[in-house]
């Protein structure tokens, strides 16, 4: 049985942790890839658990309401792709939505009474995918170093147009001497 109190500890620690926010991200990405999203009702996901890291695998369970089960085509292509998946039904444990005095009731903590909402199960899909890691992990080195030769340093640029500032016609004085310049007609 799964309890909104773990879920919700688990976003915290999630957006708390910026790599597994990342590794999360790089997960969902991968389903993207493989087009999982084509499939009935799989965008209607919540993560319930993880992303546990592991030495080969990332491990996410995610969550569906009873009524909105996720197809299950979209497990094969999953498992096509080297993942291992796992469906099954589960219970949600949550406060109930208090509207009068009977959705309460009084619980003693320590020595002081007080209300409480009380608690409701519905019935949900749980999918745990277990992924494995080279998917999330690899980044390409020429997508790296592009993105690296696209950066251009704005303080070089203002500084340059400083120095220039002076002199708006004069072009910068070179020395034909200067070590690292090619002689005319060398290649």
């Amino acid at each position: 049985m799964r309890t909104a109190k773990i879920i919700n500890d688990n976003i915290k620690k999630i957006s708390d942790t910026n790599t597994l926010l990342d590794m999360l991200l790089e997960f969902e990405g991968v389903l993207d890839n493989l087009e999982l999203y084509a499939y009935k009702n799989w965008n209607k996901g919540e993560v319930v658990s993880g992303p546990k890291l592991g030495r080969f695998f990332i491990e996410v369970a995610l969550m569906y309401p009873e009524k909105d089960m996720p197809d299950p085509d979209a497990i094969t292509r999953l498992r096509k792709n080297d993942c291992e998946v796992k469906m099954y039904k589960d219970q949600l444990e949550m406060p109930r939505k208090i509207k009068s005095m009977d959705d309460t009731e009084v619980k003693v903590r320590g020595d002081k009474p007080r209300r409480v909402a009380k608690k409701q199960s519905e019935n949900i899909w749980v999918v745990e995918v277990r992924m494995p890691r080279r998917f999330v992990d690899e980044f390409n080195k020429d997508q790296i170093d592009a993105a690296e030769d696209g950066y251009v340093d704005m303080e070089q640029v203002q500084g340059a147009n400083d120095q220039s500032l002076g002199q708006p016609d004069a072009m910068p004085q070179v020395d034909p001497m200067a070590p690292g310049l090619e002689e005319p007609g060398q290649l």
